[in-house]
C-alpha cells in the first residue's frame, strides 16, 4: 500500500477562496461585461498593432499614442524594456517584486540591492536615490511595492528621478496597484520630469480583469518606446483583451469607487488582524504583509483559502505573509478563520 506524498496531498486541496490575487476584488466594468457578451469577438483576429487600444490608453492618459507600448503584464514589459536597452548594471531595492532580479539577470545585468530596512516599515526613503551614479544604467521600483503595499512618496520619487535625470539612468516605475489608490496621480512618476522615465500600468490588476492579461507602459521618449516595442518576443493580446480592455477606459467611476471601497476594506482587514494578534505592516495598497510564527498558509490551505507566503522573498524570509484585500464578507471570514487556528494552537499548547 502507498500512501500519497505531502506534494501530491497539497495538489489535491479544494481551494474555495484564494486571497493572492491582488486584482481588484469588485469585478470588471460593465463597459467590459457588453464587450465580452458579444462572441463574435473570440473569432476575430487581434490587431496585432493594438492601434485602437494604444490610441486609448493614450487617451486616458493624456499623452500620444506613439508613447504606448502594451504587453501582457507589467513583467512582461520589464522584459522587453530590459532586452531592448540592455543595461549593464541595475538598482532595485528588497525585497520587492521578484521578477525584477530575475529578468536582469537573466540577460546579464549586474544588480544592485537596496535593502529597505523593516524597522522602517520597508518604506523607501530618498536614501536610496544616493545609490544612483553614473554606473547605474537602469533604476525599477514598484509603486505602492509589491509585496509590502508601501507608496513611495512624491518627494522621494521626486528624488530619485532627478538622480535619474542626472546620471543618463533609465527609471522605470511599475505602477500595476497605483491606480486602486485614492488620489493616486499625485503619487505617479509620470509627474516626474525627463525623457528616461517608464510608468508600467495593469489594466488586468486595476479593472478586475485579471484572467485576461493586459498592462501598459508610458514612455516619456517615443523613441525609447519604439525600442521596447520592437524588443523580445511579445506576447499576442486576444481581441476580447484588447476590446474588453479599452472599453474599461470608458467607465468614469469605477477606479473612484474602487478606491473608496478598498481603502475602508484595509482599514478594516488590518485593524482586524491586529486585534487578534498579527504583526501587520502598513500599506497602501489592496493588498497587506504581516508576520505569523505559524506556518499560516498551509493552515490556511487545509481550510480551502490560499494566501501567499514570501519565505522566498529576498528581504523577508520564513513567517512572512501576504493577502489580498477584498469585499467585507471575505475578510470577514479569512480573519474569522486566522483567528480560529491561533486559538487552536494556543489551546494545544496550553
Amino acid at each position: 500500500m502507498s500512501f500519497p506524498t505531502q506534494q501530491e496531498t497539497r495538489s489535491k486541496r479544494v481551494i474555495k477562496y484564494d486571497h493572492t490575487s491582488y486584482a481588484c476584488p469588485l469585478g470588471m466594468p460593465e463597459t467590459s461585461e457588453r464587450v465580452l457578451s458579444d462572441m463574435s469577438i473570440f473569432t476575430a483576429a487581434p490587431d496585432p498593432q493594438y492601434t485602437a487600444l494604444r490610441r486609448k490608453i493614450a487617451a486616458f492618459e493624456g499623452t500620444k499614442p506613439e508613447n504606448i507600448v502594451c504587453g501582457n503584464s507589467t513583467a512582461e514589459l520589464v522584459f522587453r524594456t530590459v532586452v531592448g536597452l540592455r543595461p549593464k548594471k541595475a538598482l532595485i531595492c528588497a525585497p520587492t517584486d521578484s521578477e525584477y532580479k530575475r529578468i536582469l539577470l537573466d540577460n546579464g545585468c549586474e544588480i544592485a540591492e537596496y535593502r529597505l530596512p523593516q524597522e522602517n516599515s520597508f518604506a523607501l526613503t530618498t536614501e536610496f536615490a544616493d545609490f544612483i551614479d553614473r554606473d547605474t544604467d537602469m533604476v525599477i521600483v514598484c509603486s505602492p511595492n509589491y509585496p509590502t503595499g508601501e507608496l513611495i512618496t512624491p518627494y522621494t520619487l521626486g528624488r530619485i528621478a532627478a538622480r535619474c535625470r542626472e546620471n543618463n539612468t533609465i527609471l522605470i516605475c511599475d505602477e500595476r496597484y497605483l491606480q486602486l489608490i485614492r488620489g493616486s496621480e499625485k503619487f505617479s512618476a509620470k509627474r516626474c520630469a525627463g525623457p528616461h522615465i517608464i510608468v508600467l500600468r495593469s489594466i488586468s490588476d486595476s479593472f478586475g480583469l485579471a484572467g485576461l492579461g493586459l498592462a501598459y507602459g508610458v514612455f516619456a521618449a517615443d523613441r525609447i518606446a519604439e525600442i521596447v516595442s520592437s524588443a523580445g518576443h511579445a506576447l499576442s493580446i486576444p481581441t476580447p483583451a484588447q476590446l474588453a480592455g479599452a472599453a474599461a477606459l470608458d467607465d468614469k467611476v469605477y477606479l473612484k469607487r474602487a478606491a473608496r471601497i478598498l481603502t475602508d476594506e484595509r482599514k478594516y482587514l488590518s485593524e482586524e488582524l491586529t486585534r487578534i494578534g498579527i504583526m501587520v505592516y502598513p500599506s497602501q495598497a489592496n493588498f497587506l504583509l504581516f508576520r505569523c510564527e505559524l506556518p499560516l498558509d498551509e493552515l490556511l490551505a487545509k481550510r480551502g483559502i490560499r494566501i501567499r507566503s514570501f519565505a522566498d522573498i529576498a528581504g523577508l524570509g520564513e513567517g512572512y505573509f501576504g493577502i489580498a484585500v477584498r469585499r467585507r464578507s471575505d475578510n470577514k471570514r479569512i480573519v474569522a478563520e486566522i483567528e480560529h487556528i491561533l486559538r487552536v494552537r494556543e489551546y494545544i499548547s496550553i
